[in-house]
């Protein structure tokens, strides 16, 4: 069994109102809206993290690498296999 934690916010008068009314709109109590919206916006800021990283640290491949990777024929879409261990990795 998970435990569970509670812990106390402070919001105005308006802040919780307006809260409080969206969630019920949507059909969930003001603890499961807050819970659900704060972890739906850190796994987004996850995500938009990794692309940032990815478009500032990393190249495109040259045509001519890309059409090496088009012969190879593999299949993005499978994804049966193994994890590699770094000795693996690191072996010439």
């Amino acid at each position: 069994m998970q435990t569970t934690l509670r812990k106390n916010i402070t919001l105005s008068k308006v802040e919780y109102e307006t809260i409080s009314l969206f969630a019920k709109k949507q059909g969930l109590s003001f603890s499961e809206f807050l819970r659900t919206t704060a972890l739906a916006a850190a796994e987004k800021s996850e995500e938009i993290d990794l692309l940032d990283f990815l478009t500032k640290n990393t190249e495109f491949v040259s045509a001519k690498e890309q059409k090496e990777f088009d012969e190879m024929n593999i299949d993005f879409n499978n994804l049966e296999g193994r994890e590699l261990t770094i000795d693996e990795v690191l072996q010439d």
